[in-house]
């Protein structure tokens, strides 16, 4: 069963980072500094860029993003999985199955929102987490596209380049590579449970609500027969 808000979250980050790349701040020849877009992930940035956080459909993205005369680029967090969200219920990946799964569905998704083509997916490793690296082309096999993302704790970075006349793989290795995970933090890509313990933990808290339930009933009919003189039916 796939988690509604993840599916609605996905659709729109990526239709946000089209629509923003045209107002995208222009960085170039600009001093490039380490930023952290959190107290988990950081990354280079040219002194001259934006930050903020965006809510679209109710859903909160944080996004640090720039530009030069030839290229796009976007890095961004979206929380995953609502805060709220018991721990006993959640349906984060809770292997490494699970997770790769996870991010087949991330995949789909950027497949339909993205207007290039998929050229590859790769799995990537950073600082000991898994991830993914998409690559598009256009029509004429051309790169112009290419993405990477993280899920970290329950949330979802995603680091997006984009040029569609000047596609430098230096730049995009250099961008990517300057990507840091603070691996002083607690991180885990696991935070989720099993279906079965999920339904474990629902059959569990229904039993014993239902227990619950029928022990006031017996209390409130005992209470009623004391009050009314009438014999108790557990002893007719």
């Amino acid at each position: 069963m796939e988690n509604v808000f993840n599916i609605r979250f996905i659709k729109k980050c990526i239709l946000l980072f089209t629509l923003l790349v045209s107002s995208i701040i222009t960085s170039q020849n600009s001093k490039i500094i380490q930023h952290d877009l959190d107290s988990v992930v950081s990354l280079e940035v040219p002194e001259n860029f934006f930050e903020g956080d965006t809510l679209v459909d109710g859903v909160q993205i944080h996004q640090i993003r720039f530009k030069t005369e030839t290229y796009n680029f976007i890095a961004q967090k979206v929380l995953f999985e609502n805060e709220d969200q018991k721990e006993s219920l959640s349906m984060l990946p809770y292997d490494y199955a699970s997770l790769i799964d996870e991010y087949n569905r991330v995949i789909a998704r950027m497949r339909y929102r993205v207007p290039y083509y998929l050229k590859s997916k790769t799995l990537v490793e950073k600082e000991g987490f898994t991830g993914y690296n998409l690559k598009f082309e256009n029509d004429l096999g051309t790169p112009t596209y290419e993405a990477e993302f993280y899920l970290l704790n329950k949330n979802l970075y995603t680091f997006f380049y984009a040029s569609d006349t000047h596609f430098d793989e230096d730049v995009v290795t250099e961008l990517f590579k300057s990507i840091k995970i603070n691996t002083k933090q607690d991180i885990s890509q696991y935070l989720g449970k099993p279906p079965k313990y999920r339904i474990g933990y629902v059959i569990a808290t229904y039993f014993f609500l239902s227990l619950m339930l029928v022990g006031v009933v017996i209390y409130m009919i005992k209470i009623y027969r004391k009050k009314t003189g009438k014999t108790d039916f557990l002893h007719e």
